[in-house]
């Protein structure tokens, strides 16, 4: 079995395929975990066939509550793991009849060539069918499709995907959910411990990527108008998961701002298809060709073109009053705010402070392991 046919991005799955990538079974097993188009069966017999064929590793996992033999074999985790999904998956599949659904699901609008939405249907289900038959068809190609179920008081019980075809592609007890606030800590420590986004094992990983410094990129799964939406430049792409682009402000796009994308579901982002509106994108695609850039070179230079963008704007006419008023002896908030579509995923959204802080923090144990000081 190719266990890259399971990599969701063309461009990174085309390039590993050149260049014969052969993957861990632990990046064999996260590969198999966070493909959007494979069922749940296909998974299973994914995972077992790297318990069959790939050597096995440690999965390092720093998470409390890892058994010690889920922390040294991928081979005797997986076996729990497919043991717990296919319980998961019974649980959530046992007919109720005072269970409630809901419904959301991602698809290509027609005529979009780049970006997938996030729809959620105005009402519940009394049946996991007639929620699954109320995906529209007519909208564009449909990608995913999540249903919660929920009991006749309202609780929360779990959570599923589901692929176009209806059929099972994951179970997911999410934190908050009766089913997860049952489950064991050791359960639990399954279920989050390897191979959950952003999971402790992720130091491990460590893929190959084709993208570099000025490439223009894009996520599929996120869309202008939301956090890390939209056409970016990369930055920085020595990581398989989260690395730094330069974004644009939604309403201002003149101005940039550094962020952290997940680069490993990006696509290439042809430089034909740039409008007016990304012209400085342009410009900075062409300037990064070629450099490593770390956070603190981004931080200023989003920085730096932000100042400068200001100082062309002619001054604000009441800016006399302002000065009168002595208002510059006074303390201001400064609050921005992200839109989130209606109906997007949860998993699509994670703590990125932490995530930066994260980073920060690698570079910092990389300085001190080479003994070499930044520059301010």
């Amino acid at each position: 079995m190719d266990f890259l046919n399971f990599v969701n991005s063309n461009a990174v799955r085309s390039y590993l395929q050149e260049i014969r990538y052969q993957p861990t079974s632990l990046e064999a097993a996260w590969l198999v975990y966070q493909c959007e188009t494979a069922s749940l069966e296909e998974k299973c017999a994914a995972w077992r066939e790297i318990i069959e064929t790939l050597p096995d590793c440690p999965t390092n996992s720093r998470t409390r509550g890892v058994k010690p033999e889920h922390r040294d074999s991928v081979h005797t985790f997986l076996q729990a793991y497919i043991a717990q999904q296919e319980q998961l998956a019974a649980a959530f599949m046992q007919a109720d009849e005072s269970a409630v659904y809901d419904l959301q699901y991602q698809s290509l609008p027609k005529g979009e060539r780049f970006w997938r939405q996030w729809r959620m249907a105005d009402e519940d289900f009394p049946t996991l069918e007639a929620c699954l038959q109320a995906v529209p068809r007519d909208e564009g190609e449909v990608r995913q499709i999540t249903v919660r179920k929920y009991n006749a008081e309202g609780d929360f019980l779990m959570a599923a995907k589901f692929l176009p075809d209806h059929r099972l592609a994951f179970a997911e007890p999410r934190p908050g959910s009766l089913y997860a606030m049952s489950m064991e800590k050791n359960e639990w420590a399954v279920y989050t411990g390897v191979l959950y986004p952003v999971g402790n094992s992720q130091h491990t990983l460590n893929f190959p990527l084709p993208f570099r410094s000025g490439d223009l990129l894009y996520n599929p799964n996120n869309p202008e108008a939301t956090f890390c939406g939209g056409v970016f430049v990369a930055a920085q792409t020595d990581s398989y998961c989260h690395r730094l682009g330069f974004f644009q402000w939604e309403n201002q796009p003149d101005k940039i701002i550094p962020l952290v994308s997940r680069i490993m579901d990006c696509e290439y982002y042809p430089a034909e298809a740039l409008t007016e509106r990304h012209r400085l994108l342009s410009l900075l695609s062409k300037f990064l060709k070629g450099k490593q850039c770390s956070w603190d070179f981004c931080r200023d230079l989003a920085n730096l073109l932000t100042a400068y963008h200001d100082l062309l704007l002619p001054p604000p006419a009441d800016s006399e009053e302002v000065e009168a008023d002595g208002s510059e002896n006074k303390i201001f908030l400064s609050v921005e705010i992200t839109k989130v579509p209606k109906g997007t995923d949860e998993d699509d959204s994670c703590d990125w402070d932490e995530e930066m802080e994260k980073m920060e923090q690698e570079w910092d144990d990389e300085v001190e392991e080479t003994g070499q000081e930044q520059e301010p």
